[in-house]
Protein backbone atom coordinates (compact mmCIF):
# COMPACT_ATOMS: atom_id res chain seq x y z
CA UNK A 1 0.00 0.00 0.00
CA UNK A 2 3.32 2.29 1.03
CA UNK A 3 4.43 1.84 -2.77
CA UNK A 4 0.74 3.29 -4.37
CA UNK A 5 1.23 6.27 -2.11
CA UNK A 6 5.03 6.44 -2.87
CA UNK A 7 3.97 6.57 -7.13
CA UNK A 8 1.12 8.86 -6.38
CA UNK A 9 2.94 11.61 -4.94
CA UNK A 10 5.69 10.90 -7.92
CA UNK A 11 3.11 11.58 -10.44
CA UNK A 12 2.11 14.56 -8.67
CA UNK A 13 5.35 16.00 -8.31
CA UNK A 14 5.99 15.22 -11.82
CA UNK A 15 2.83 16.96 -13.34
CA UNK A 16 3.99 20.23 -11.22
CA UNK A 17 7.66 19.84 -12.70
CA UNK A 18 5.92 19.46 -16.04
CA UNK A 19 3.44 22.37 -15.89
CA UNK A 20 6.08 24.48 -15.09
CA UNK A 21 7.75 23.70 -17.90
CA UNK A 22 4.99 24.78 -19.53
CA UNK A 23 5.24 28.30 -18.10
CA UNK A 24 8.54 28.88 -18.87
CA UNK A 25 7.93 27.54 -22.62
CA UNK A 26 5.36 29.90 -22.88
CA UNK A 27 6.53 33.22 -20.55
CA UNK A 28 10.36 33.70 -22.37
CA UNK A 29 11.81 33.70 -25.38
CA UNK A 30 11.93 30.39 -26.99
CA UNK A 31 15.13 30.17 -27.72
CA UNK A 32 15.97 31.26 -23.82
CA UNK A 33 13.20 28.64 -23.04
CA UNK A 34 15.07 25.75 -24.94
CA UNK A 35 18.04 26.29 -23.61
CA UNK A 36 16.83 26.40 -19.91
CA UNK A 37 14.54 22.96 -20.99
CA UNK A 38 17.52 21.36 -22.54
CA UNK A 39 19.75 21.73 -19.76
CA UNK A 40 17.27 20.64 -16.93
CA UNK A 41 16.89 17.34 -18.59
CA UNK A 42 20.16 17.40 -19.41
CA UNK A 43 21.43 17.28 -15.56
CA UNK A 44 18.20 15.01 -14.16
CA UNK A 45 19.19 12.37 -16.60
CA UNK A 46 22.49 12.57 -15.22
CA UNK A 47 21.72 12.39 -12.19
CA UNK A 48 19.01 9.92 -12.58
CA UNK A 49 21.97 7.87 -14.56
CA UNK A 50 24.27 7.70 -11.56
CA UNK A 51 21.18 7.35 -9.34
CA UNK A 52 20.36 4.37 -11.25
CA UNK A 53 23.87 3.42 -11.52
CA UNK A 54 24.70 3.09 -7.27
CA UNK A 55 21.19 0.90 -6.82
CA UNK A 56 22.72 -1.22 -9.35
CA UNK A 57 25.56 -1.36 -7.85
CA UNK A 58 23.90 -2.17 -4.54
CA UNK A 59 21.76 -4.55 -5.65
CA UNK A 60 24.47 -6.63 -7.10
CA UNK A 61 26.72 -6.50 -4.66
CA UNK A 62 27.27 -9.67 -3.25
CA UNK A 63 27.12 -9.16 0.54
CA UNK A 64 23.80 -6.64 0.57
CA UNK A 65 20.65 -8.65 0.54
CA UNK A 66 17.30 -6.34 -0.66
CA UNK A 67 14.21 -7.53 -1.30
CA UNK A 68 12.10 -6.54 -4.14
CA UNK A 69 10.47 -3.94 -2.56
CA UNK A 70 13.46 -2.37 -1.11
CA UNK A 71 15.22 -2.36 -4.43
CA UNK A 72 11.82 -0.60 -6.01
CA UNK A 73 11.79 2.20 -3.36
CA UNK A 74 15.31 2.50 -3.93
CA UNK A 75 14.87 3.07 -7.45
CA UNK A 76 11.79 5.58 -6.84
CA UNK A 77 14.30 7.31 -4.34
CA UNK A 78 16.46 7.64 -7.54
CA UNK A 79 13.75 8.82 -9.65
CA UNK A 80 12.38 11.41 -6.97
CA UNK A 81 15.46 12.96 -6.63
CA UNK A 82 15.66 13.52 -10.19
CA UNK A 83 12.61 14.83 -10.69
CA UNK A 84 14.07 17.56 -7.79
CA UNK A 85 16.61 18.18 -9.54
CA UNK A 86 14.92 19.20 -12.79
CA UNK A 87 12.48 21.28 -10.80
CA UNK A 88 15.38 23.02 -9.06
CA UNK A 89 16.76 23.73 -12.46
CA UNK A 90 13.95 24.77 -14.05
CA UNK A 91 13.40 27.13 -11.32
CA UNK A 92 16.96 28.24 -10.65
CA UNK A 93 17.72 28.29 -14.62
CA UNK A 94 14.32 30.44 -15.15
CA UNK A 95 14.71 32.93 -12.74
CA UNK A 96 18.58 33.58 -13.48
CA UNK A 97 17.45 34.42 -17.05
CA UNK A 98 15.12 36.68 -16.01
CA UNK A 99 17.45 39.12 -14.12
CA UNK A 100 19.94 38.42 -17.07
CA UNK A 101 16.79 40.09 -19.05
CA UNK A 102 16.08 42.92 -16.85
Amino acid sequence: MVMHFAITALIYILLLVLTYEAIILNNSSTDKSIEIITLSFNRAYTILLFGLLIVYGMVKHPYTDFDHQTTSFLILGSKFISLLTLGGSFILLYRKSCKNFR
